[in-house]
């Protein structure tokens, strides 16, 4: 003890010790707002008010304890160089260990492994009840969007119930659109539908993941099926192909065409027809020729859809629905089609047609705008990949029409 009594009465060792418990300090009290900041308000703290908080509780001390020491001391020096040079390393290093508190509150209070969302709304009531923020808490039940793949089950657990702050000042919309920005960049959602009443109170949540895979856009009754193959150098996907299989005496015999989806060095993947693709043999070596270009409006029909938020629903109109007297171009949804009671298709309607009873209306919009029109009427909202079997129902209209689908913003 002796030694340890010594060493510390030294000048130098005696201001390594000041230096480190101040940068001790501001370490803590950083860390301690940095978490309380990251979890209150779910941002990161600033860079800026680091430094004001580490340095200034470290100026404090020095100023309520240091300088008046000097004062009373009885050098009659108030200030002397080596306090000086104290005063300042100490600055330096608690400037330093600022951004390393600011770093480890924003990583704890980030951290989705702990539990300090059961934590976090006790932290002040005052402030969620008329503070600054406001407090939404979503629902228990999270419920699927239809037409997209369903959220993982344990990221559905972690949702229910959750308790999250937001500045107010917020519009219902502004307030919609920042919850599902929050909720698809932290849980890895697709899709976020999410209806608010007028207290920010969570009346209605559904999620759902964007559609992956080369199924999604497959039409009705057909396969995607990987053969041996070489196709020509310029053949690309989308591309109309035929198939062609030499037998064991040299004569080759056409199976029928399929669709270049992709291909690897000699291994080709085709989408066709299911009876053409149970006769595949993945043994054998196919010689697949190029056709002439053709579109294929199914499937580019269904492949807009998967790379966009909207799906497709089909509204059948009853006699008590409030839509009988309306026209198409009221609506907030686009429509494709209208099938009247006498069984006829009208391709792209005009946006004056009248709903009459009966009709059956396939429209394309989000699933927030399909659900309120569904929530009115009998409607069924179809997954994208039963798009196909409604399309085939459509028929084409012609280009010159120059008619294209109209919404609710066009007007």
């Amino acid at each position: 003890m002796s030694l340890i009594s010594t060493a510390l009465t030294h000048s130098f060792v005696a201001a390594l010790v000041s230096i480190l418990g101040l940068s001790l300090l501001a370490f803590a009290v950083t860390t301690i707002v940095t978490f309380v900041f990251q979890v209150r308000v779910r941002q990161r703290f600033p860079a800026g008010a680091t430094l004001i908080v580490g340095l200034g509780v470290v100026a404090i001390y020095l100023n309520s304890r240091l300088a008046l020491v000097q004062f009373i001391s009885n050098t009659g020096d108030p200030v002397t160089v080596e306090e000086a040079i104290l005063n300042v390393s100490a600055f330096a290093a608690a400037g330093v260990v600022s951004y390393a508190g600011r770093y480890v509150g924003n990583t704890v209070g980030a951290s989705k492994q702990l539990p300090w969302l059961t934590v976090a709304p006790d932290f002040s009531p005052l402030v969620r009840a008329t503070g600054r923020f406001i407090t939404v808490t979503l629902p228990e039940d999270v419920q699927d969007i239809d037409g997209y793949d369903a959220v993982k089950g344990e990221t559905k657990k972690i949702l229910s119930g959750k308790t999250m702050d937001f500045p107010r000042g917020l519009t219902i919309e502004e307030l919609e659109s920042q919850i599902a920005a929050r909720l698809t960049d932290g849980y890895d959602i697709g899709y976020v539908d999410v209806d608010l009443d007028t207290n920010g109170s969570v009346q209605y949540l559904a999620v759902g993941q964007r559609p992956i895979g080369i199924g999604q856009t497959l039409p009705q009754q057909s396969a995607a099926v990987a053969i041996r193959a070489d196709p020509p150098y310029s053949a690309t996907a989308g591309d109309t192909v035929q198939v062609w299989r030499t037998d064991d005496d040299g004569v080759e015999t056409l199976l029928g065409t399929a669709e270049l989806r992709g291909s690897v060095q000699t291994v080709a993947t085709l989408a066709m027809d299911k009876a053409m693709a149970s006769e595949m043999d993945p043994t054998e070596d196919y010689r697949l020729m190029t056709l002439s270009a053709d579109s294929n409006p199914e499937r580019e029909f269904a492949a807009m859809l998967r790379r966009e938020d909207e799906t497709m629903s089909t509204v059948e109109i009853t006699a008590e629905s409030p839509l009988i007297g309306s026209s198409i171009g009221a609506l907030d949804v686009t429509v494709i089609a209208a099938r009247t009671t006498d069984g006829g298709i009208e391709t792209l309607p005009k946006r004056d047609h009248i709903i009459q009873a009966g009709d059956c209306l396939f429209a394309i919009g989000r699933p927030e705008a399909l659900r309120r029109l569904e929530s009115e009427n009998t409607a069924r909202i179809t997954p994208t990949e039963q798009v196909l079997e409604y399309t085939e129902q459509i028929p084409a209209r012609s280009e010159a029409s120059g008619d294209r689908p109209q919404t609710k913003r066009d007007r």
